[in-house]
């Protein structure tokens, strides 16, 4: 019996487009967890950014509070990253991630609670120490779904989504604190302010945040995970590189460290100042979530376009430019402080973003090309815990000049006068800030050119 010709050319094209389809069914289960992921940890960490500092100058922080209530909120984000970092390597990225969520979900919701800035302080120490290990994770997690060759661009797309959404949150939590009968913070010429009043608003952002890690949690337990951790526990290998074994067999990382903490350092001085000056421009909270909106926004496309650049040149030419932006928003902020114009803070906001997204992917990315497969968490938690310890002491150290200046001077921080603190230090930071980017042309150009693979041997 002669055999039909087009029953036997059908059978190849059906299961072709049956593995096709499967195929495209398989890739779907994979990435709508990890963009529904990247979308919420975006959206409910913008609350702490946004939000944070300026609940602290309401609950009544003085400079140097405020400065403590900075520099332990940039300790506790990045002193035990190295411990979360070696877990992630050892148990696999999804445990650490679900702790993370979990912690920032708890605090969050505790936080408008807070009556003094010491509770922010211990809040703020919880949040960030244990909440925060989910930067580590989430990095070597990406990592793991990506290659050398397009490193960059994937890491920078991924949380691009997550940035550029993270805006309508910000915008709808605007909205509603504007619509509330709570005022926005006002201080008077003669010292005097309505501080006390406002403090209730601040349930509005940090109870939504709550609620978005809440459900981060949940979209998180099905991301699948591509590491697969060892299940032989040796404590000896388990502890094995130490952290300076890692450093000194690592050339271009052995570079890249001093250099990033010392820039560190010098960004953490204008945090303390920011949300002082933020407070004494804007006039409505409409305005300083829109404020937040165009950071974000440019923030997420310089993640995905700076991802891109930095594939198709190299890491170390986006990672210059980007940290030479940072200059231009000390500059601003000071040219806003003196014209009580918001719209300069509007303005380097932009170029903040900018720079802050192809800056933020560059130097994770970067610090992969440094790593072997089983210590892509550790080096990042190594320059995260080191530029941590940086960004403590900068800030401190920001907190302490504006005392003894408000003292020599005998300024209250509640007074109009201190505008002329805040000038001076937003201009020497900013010089500050040049020095420290130029220092990044001393990097290697690609980590990848030096062997590496031994990294991990005794």
């Amino acid at each position: 019996m002669a055999e039909n010709p087009a029953s036997t050319e059908e059978k190849p094209t059906k299961n072709l487009e049956k593995s096709s389809d499967s195929s495209a069914s398989s890739n779907m289960r994979e990435k709508t967890p990890i963009w529904g992921t990247s979308v919420g940890y975006a959206a409910g960490r913008s609350t702490i950014f946004v939000y944070l500092a300026y609940f602290g100058v309401v609950l009544g922080a003085s400079p140097l509070e405020q400065s403590i209530l900075t520099s332990v909120r940039n300790l506790g984000s990045n002193i035990f990253q190295s411990v979360w970092g070696w877990l992630a390597d050892l148990r696999g990225r999804k445990l650490v991630i679900a702790i993370g969520l979990s912690t920032l979900a708890l605090t969050t919701l505790l936080t408008p609670f807070s009556s003094a800035p010491i509770d922010l302080v211990i809040i703020s120490l919880i949040m960030t120490s244990i909440g925060f290990s989910i930067i580590p994770a989430w990095n070597a997690f990406l990592g793991d779904y990506s290659s050398e060759k397009d490193r960059a661009s994937f890491v920078g797309k991924i949380n691009s989504i997550g940035t550029v959404t993270s805006i309508f949150f910000i915008l709808v939590l605007g909205i509603l604190m504007e619509l509330s009968p709570f005022p926005f913070p006002q201080l008077n010429p003669d010292g005097s302010n309505n501080y006390i009043d406002v403090t209730p608003i601040f349930f509005i952002p940090f109870f939504s945040s709550a609620l978005v890690f809440g459900v981060t949690i949940i979209i998180s337990f099905f991301l699948i995970e591509k590491y697969f951790s060892r299940e032989k526990v040796v404590i000896e290998e388990e502890f094995h590189p130490s952290w300076r074994t890692l450093i000194e067999r690592n050339p271009p990382f052995r570079r890249l460290l001093p250099i990033n903490t010392f820039f560190s350092f010098v960004m953490s001085t204008a945090w303390p100042i920011f949300p002082f000056v933020t407070l004494r421009v804007a006039d409505s909270w409409l305005m300083v979530a829109f404020m937040w909106i165009v950071f974000n926004l440019p923030r997420g496309f310089g993640q995905m376009y700076g991802g891109k650049l930095a594939d198709i040149f190299n890491k170390k030419i986006i990672i210059v430019i980007s940290r030479l932006g940072y200059v231009t928003v000390p500059i601003g902020y000071a040219i806003g402080l003196v014209t009580g114009n918001v719209w300069f803070l509007i303005l380097v906001n932009i170029l903040g973003g900018l720079a802050f997204g192809a800056e933020d992917t560059s130097v994770a990315t970067y610090s992969l090309d440094c790593s072997t497969e089983e210590t892509k968490g550790r080096y990042y938690s190594i320059l995260l815990t080191a530029g941590g310890l940086s960004a403590f002491i900068g800030s401190l150290f920001a907190g302490f000049v504006m005392d003894i200046w408000l003292k020599i001077a005998g300024i209250s921080y509640n007074s109009i006068e201190f505008n002329s603190i805040l000038f001076l230090m937003l201009i020497c930071i900013g010089i500050l800030r040049f020095v420290s980017a130029v220092t990044h042309k001393f990097i290697y150009s690609n980590p990848l050119d030096f062997e590496l693979d031994l990294l991990t041997s005794t």
